[in-house]
């Protein structure tokens, strides 16, 4: 038996056993985070030492709507703590171009060659609603994650379709316990964890207790 396949085993026992006994799911993170480490790796590993634009759609479209600036500062803040040597755009340079060209639509290569980006991360996320049935709060949306080239004539290099996701998984918070407001701005905060999450690494617990997160305002 592998080491891997070992701590897998291990793992697989530890929640069994966690669930059984109705278990802290804290607790839970914590031993598999002894056992297995910090262990996730980048999805794609190519924004190191580059300019990187970030381009937000929303269902709003490319404006600049609360949506989207909330998705985009997200990110930046995870660009900037995870990855070495890279220039973000600031986003209102990016909003400026969008704002002064709107009559060209969403042209991701036409965006990055004029804010002379090295790359363009276009993050979509549509779809979004969250409301679960009347009484509980539940995020839902579709997200795509596509890199561009844009030296290299806007060439996609890295892609990601995340269908339907959905936080938390199971239930959700009363709509009696927390504004709208502050549960799409948390459920934004987790779209965009995960979607900056794909170009550094990161721990491998981190997803684990990710639902217990949504009852805490």
């Amino acid at each position: 038996m592998t080491q891997r396949t070992r701590q897998t085993f291990l793992v697989i026992l530890l929640v069994a056993g966690v669930s059984s006994l109705g278990g802290c799911i804290n607790f839970a993170a914590n031993m598999i985070h002894a056992i297995t480490g910090n262990n996730r790796a980048a999805d794609y590993e190519g924004l190191k030492e580059k300019r990187v634009a970030v381009v937000c759609l929303t269902d709003g479209g490319l404006a600049a709507d609360a949506d989207s600036a909330m998705l985009t500062s997200y990110i930046h803040a995870g660009f900037n703590s995870n990855i070495k040597k890279i220039d973000v755009v600031r986003s209102s340079e990016v909003e400026r171009w969008i704002d002064s060209h709107s009559h060209e639509g969403a042209d991701y290569l036409e965006i990055g060659k004029g804010v002379k980006a090295d790359r363009v991360v276009a993050i979509e996320v549509v779809n979004l609603s969250v409301k679960n049935g009347a009484t509980l709060y539940q995020g839902k949306s579709d997200i795509a994650v596509t890199v561009y080239d844009i030296p290299g004539g806007g060439k996609i290099l890295y892609q990601k379709i995340i269908p339907e996701f959905v936080f938390p998984k199971m239930g959700g918070p009363s709509i009696t316990d927390v504004s709208e407001a502050k549960f799409r701005a948390r459920y934004l905060a987790i779209v965009a964890r995960t979607v900056s999450s794909l170009f550094y690494p990161v721990d491998a617990t981190a997803d684990f207790a990710l639902d217990a997160t949504a009852y805490s305002f």
